[in-house]
């Protein structure tokens, strides 16, 4: 059985493509004004979905590399508090070989102790380094100085075994406090001699020696009290270096982040913006389109009886 077709019907038609037609258009256009491809989700929910996970990865990258900015200058604030604890360590060493030498007074040696003294609180007050308002040398107690100011009060009262970690990655972190207290010690907790052998506590046996005056002063300054200084020199390098390959690190991790965020923001490009070119013809093809089905319905829809009557 055939069908009869009305002109109601082919107005309902022509109205229905003419109405596709324009929304199509509107979102031609809107892709073209916009830039973007996507402007949500009904528009493409697969895109829409890779987008999101390209945008995860995207900040992902970046708060790792704010991690990576905030590593390295917590590291470098380390670095120059221990530069100035080597420069402290070379002047020690200059004046504990000046005060073994036999030729110079007891008043002469008194006033090296008193510098030396000097150089125990300097010590302390580098110990004591400070970056966007957190002690690097505290461990885990980062609001909390790792020494006192108090001349003479030399004991680590921070954390001395807590870990400072930063993340650089998916499940990747790398520790960058380095522990005070394994460095610079906690001083003579009873007199001279009777130290953890670290820095601090060597300055203050060099001080008490220089103050001495005996022939077995005289020996501490020239035998234990240089290798003392020396194994902490030595001590203090080799943290710097540790540093160091953990900057070196972290410079090489920063660099993988940016290509990959350079990488991931070229393939949300692809998934998001606007082919420009595709756009336009789209856009010249759908009026040409909707030109034609104007004309045509005009042609098609002929008046009626009815339209005459009127």
């Amino acid at each position: 059985m055939l069908n009869r077709v009305t002109s109601g019907t082919m107005s309902t038609e022509l109205l229905r493509d003419v109405n596709s037609l324009t929304t199509r258009i509107a979102r031609s256009q809107q892709q073209i004004s916009s830039g973007k491809a996507i402007s949500a989700p009904s528009d493409d929910p697969l895109g829409t979905q890779r987008a999101l996970g390209l945008r995860s990865t995207i900040a992902d990258a970046k708060q790792n590399q704010s991690n990576i900015d905030e590593a390295n200058g917590w590291l470098q604030t380390t670095d120059d508090a221990l530069g100035d604890v080597g420069n402290i360590i070379n002047r020690a060493h200059e004046l504990t070989v000046q005060g073994a030498n036999d030729s110079l007074g007891q008043s002469q040696r008194d006033a090296i102790a008193l510098e030396i003294d000097q150089l125990a609180e300097a010590v302390k007050e580098s110990a004591n380094a400070n970056y966007q308002g957190a002690y690097v040398f505290a461990g885990a107690a980062t609001n909390k100085p790792p020494y006192s100011t108090t001349p003479g009060v030399d004991g680590f009262q921070a954390d001395a075994s807590g870990m400072v970690a930063r993340t650089i990655g998916p499940g990747v972190s790398v520790q960058i406090n380095t522990n005070a207290a394994a460095l610079f010690g906690s001083g003579n907790t009873g007199g001279a001699g009777t130290g953890d052998g670290k820095l601090i506590a060597t300055l203050r046996d060099i001080a008490a020696h220089m103050r001495g005056g005996t022939a077995a002063d005289g020996d501490a300054l020239r035998n234990g009290d240089l290798i003392a200084l020396n194994k902490n020199q030595d001590d203090v390098n080799q943290s710097r270096a540790t540093i160091g390959a953990v900057m070196s690190r972290l410079d090489s991790a920063k660099t993988r982040l940016g290509s990959i965020e350079d990488t991931t923001t070229s393939l949300l490009s692809d998934v998001e913006d606007t082919d420009l070119t595709k756009a336009i013809l789209d856009l010249t093809n759908q009026q040409n389109a909707y030109q034609a089905a104007l004309k045509s319905g005009a042609s098609v829809i002929q008046p009626s009886l009815l339209d005459f009557l009127r």
